[in-house]
């Protein structure tokens, strides 16, 4: 559970960077199958909901940010 844990943490700070965001999915995804893996439902709960925010902030960029390099 702690290994689940630390990968979402980790997952979740690099969503917060345009650069990264790609890696964090992909780690969060990694997190969600092993708490999948190891019947960790609140764990994979908490993964689902970031990757949700995630899609949801990449459909509806930030105000602010449009024109931004990317």
């Amino acid at each position: 559970m702690q290994q689940v844990r630390l990968e979402t943490a980790y997952g979740h700070i690099l969503l917060s960077c345009r650069t990264t965001v790609d890696d964090g999915l992909m780690i969060l995804d990694r997190a969600a199958r092993e708490a999948a893996q190891h019947g960790l439902t609140h764990q994979l709960r908490s993964i689902e909901g970031i990757q949700r925010t995630t899609a949801g902030e990449t459909r509806h960029p930030r105000h602010g940010d449009q024109g931004a390099a990317k």
